[in-house]
């Protein structure tokens, strides 16, 4: 009986200190969803080059230097993918990333076996996109971001968040903390894209063209990758 009273009294006090406004609680009364690292620095472990893409995409090459996931067209002018093992629908993506000039990257969202999917673009080429939502092998260009090269650090270390919601998907982007993309797709922007599927990090095919998207010998590098699923 006793403890069963000091039970009673616990739970009488935190009722008026929640009247009083004295403890808070989350949003929505539940517990907020929290980050989980999905690279560890020292390893690939949870993420594999998918091969269901198109062909110029199959190669490229990935390896882990100093807490850092770096990625080069192998062979030159071949691009390639690193995806997760797992399938996400609604979350948050973060991580730093720093791009070589010429250097064409992106992350794809929602990416199905055969490569379509959302991407967002990271391009630090002749077109400098940073921002744009792209459906590659599909509608192409759906939503374009001028202002976004304006926030890009050319040759240092630029921190991304990436939040995708909803069916039909709600994009937003921010670049080293400036809120650079909200883009609401429709039916008929979204179709043909999965409702869920893998994160995929990209190496761009491409090379001394007109549009030079990559110098052989270029990198992107990833670091501190971190996900919140909604």
């Amino acid at each position: 009986m006793k403890n069963q009273a000091t039970g009673a009294g616990a739970l009488l006090g935190l009722g008026a200190l929640l009247l009083m406004g004295l403890v808070a609680l989350p949003a929505g009364g539940a517990a907020q969803a929290e980050s989980v690292v999905i690279f560890d620095g020292k390893t690939m472990d949870g993420w594999h080059k998918p091969m269901g893409v198109p062909e110029d995409y199959r190669g490229g090459k990935w390896e882990v230097v100093d807490g850092v996931l770096m990625g080069d067209q192998d062979p030159p002018g071949k691009g390639g993918f690193l995806a997760t093992d797992k399938l996400y629908k609604d979350y948050i993506i973060e991580f730093d990333i720093k791009l070589d000039e010429p250097a064409d990257s992106g992350v794809f969202l929602r990416m199905g076996e055969d490569g379509k999917n959302h991407q967002l673009t990271l391009d630090n080429d002749k077109r400098k996109k940073f921002g744009d939502v792209y459906l590659s092998w599909g509608l192409q260009t759906v939503h374009e971001a001028p202002e976004g090269v304006k926030h890009f650090r050319q040759g240092e270390w630029n921190s991304v968040k990436i939040q995708i919601e909803g069916e039909p998907a709600r994009i937003q982007f921010w670049l080293n903390g400036v809120h650079v993309t909200d883009f609401q797709h429709t039916e008929e922007t979204t179709k043909d894209v999965p409702k869920e599927g893998r994160i995929g990090l990209q190496i761009h095919a491409g090379g001394e063209g007109p549009d030079k998207d990559w110098s052989e010998g270029n990198k992107v590098r990833f670091r501190n990758i971190r996900l919140t699923e909604l």
